[in-house]
């Protein structure tokens, strides 16, 4: 025994939760670079902190029409599917975006701030769950249902 709590193997698809959660993690450094880019695209065309109002690079536009086209839910899938993509300028951003993802990934993004924020929350948001519980259960009599534990009869 290590001490650690026991998961199911078939809890994830035989997948384990840290492994199932580098995945999610992917995805959202995979929409983190779709966004740096499209912001170093409308930097390089004045952008908005210049006060070069909505204009956009080609690169920009094309890239946002594709998000709208092709919402992102498997970043690998989504930038495989780009880097197949008719234009060649959006062939080489999504090359682009492998570089910016793993560049974030590997060097920008807080793990541990990330650790210390999700058990910050999650112990807040459980501390409101369990408070709105027992004032809800103080609330209803017996009869209603609940037993003198809170739990259901």
């Amino acid at each position: 025994d290590n001490g650690r709590m026991h998961v199911p193997a078939d809890a994830f698809g035989g997948m384990s939760p840290e492994y199932k959660a580098a995945g999610a993690l992917k995805n959202l450094f995979t929409m983190v670079a779709i966004r740096v880019v499209m912001a170093q695209e409308q930097e390089e065309q004045g952008g908005y902190a210049n006060g070069g109002g909505d204009e956009m690079t080609d690169t920009h536009r094309t890239l946002r029409d594709y998000l709208v086209e092709h919402p992102l839910r498997d970043g690998n899938a989504w930038l495989e599917q780009l880097m197949r993509h008719e234009d060649g300028n959006m062939r080489r951003t999504a090359l682009r975006l492998l570089e910016v993802r793993k560049a974030y990934a590997s060097g920008q993004f807080d793990f541990a701030d990330m650790h210390q924020l999700a058990v910050k929350e999650l112990t807040r948001d459980n501390d409101k769950l369990m408070a709105d519980y027992v004032a809800d259960s103080m609330s209803l009599s017996v009869g209603e249902g609940m037993g003198m534990d809170g739990l259901q009869q």
